[in-house]
């Protein structure tokens, strides 16, 4: 292991640094999760690659090099599957990412949310799971059963992927976000290839980033500007959304052409009483905000599309 010509080639700052071929970067975060660096090394990487920029080929390598690290979760393979990450939180509104779950769950859609348990300062989505009786997976075969039983499942990252729960947790150290939160969103929690990825973005250099990464990895997925970092639509700044698959983009959702439907009264962000409020939601007491009903919809559709056109191939 020769760590020096990679950390050279990405440590020379914005102008100097180059960045890494596939092959190259899917070597060096082996290294990374199989825990090979010391900790000076570690952030040594970490640092370097958020000041130069990942590049696609980067992304797609650590990706690569995840592959045999994480758990896959099986699906039904007849049934549309919805990957959702959920690993920024809720910092001034309340987090709608589980309601946006168990709204598409009872569309029959299969789906799956992965992210951290906890977040200081911010409301996880794990957080608000508990608070509605849920309670995150514990393991990949609970995950399995609440799928099967048409529930979403909410598996804990450390759960599905450690080494990548180990490299998220290196944001405590750093007080940075680095590769690992974009990988995170991106990478495929099944072994179907037909589960439709959600990805968000909040500056518009990462979207950039991640419909080139999605093209690459030829996934079906959607993109949006994030709602707090979240995939959930914003309720008061709906935006648009755009669906890859078999190659092309579409835009499948223009939230400005969504009725607001009138301002909801909004619980307080804390888990308890954001979860009151969506199981007020789901029992009908109150209504689905329109732009996420529309999401709903949206998502629902693109993920029994991306199925039947992946059963297609698979057939030909």
């Amino acid at each position: 292991m020769n760590l020096q010509p990679l950390l050279k080639r990405i440590g020379r700052g914005a102008s100097g640094a180059r960045s890494l071929e596939r092959h190259e970067a899917a070597q060096l975060f082996s290294w990374l999760f199989d825990g090979l660096l010391d900790p000076a090394q570690v952030g040594a990487v970490l640092i370097a690659l958020r000041m130069k920029g990942e590049s696609v080929e980067e992304l797609v390598g650590a990706l690569d090099a995840l592959q045999g690290r994480q758990e896959r979760i099986s699906v039904e393979a007849g049934r549309p599957v919805v990957s959702i990450p959920t690993y920024n939180g809720a910092r001034n509104a309340p987090n709608l990412v589980p309601l946006l779950a168990c709204l598409l769950a009872r569309e029959g859609i299969q789906v799956i949310l992965h992210g951290v348990r906890h977040d200081p300062g911010r409301t996880a989505s794990a957080e608000i799971w508990s608070a509605l009786g849920r309670h995150p997976c514990e393991s990949i075969g609970q995950a399995e059963a609440s799928l099967q039983r048409g529930e979403p499942a909410l598996v804990p990252i450390d759960i599905l992927a450690p080494p990548l729960a180990r490299m998220l947790g290196f944001r405590t150290l750093l007080g940075l976000r680095n590769t690992g939160h974009t990988i995170a969103k991106l990478f495929n929690p099944t072994a179907l290839p037909a589960c439709l990825r959600l990805s968000a973005y909040t500056h518009p250099e990462f979207d950039r980033l991640q419909r080139a990464a999605l093209e690459r990895l030829e996934a079906h997925a959607m993109v949006m500007r994030a709602t707090e970092g979240e995939v959930v639509a914003n309720v008061r700044r709906p935006s648009r959304i755009d669906w890859l698959t078999g190659g092309r983009w579409q835009t499948v959702l223009e939230g400005q052409s969504v009725a607001a439907g009138g301002e909801p009264i909004w619980p307080e962000r804390d888990a308890h009483s954001t979860a009151v409020w969506i199981a007020a939601v789901l029992a009908g007491v109150n209504p689905v905000p329109d732009i996420i009903a529309a999401q709903v919809q949206a998502v629902a559709n693109a993920a029994r599309t991306s199925m039947s056109i992946s059963s297609g191939a698979s057939a030909r």
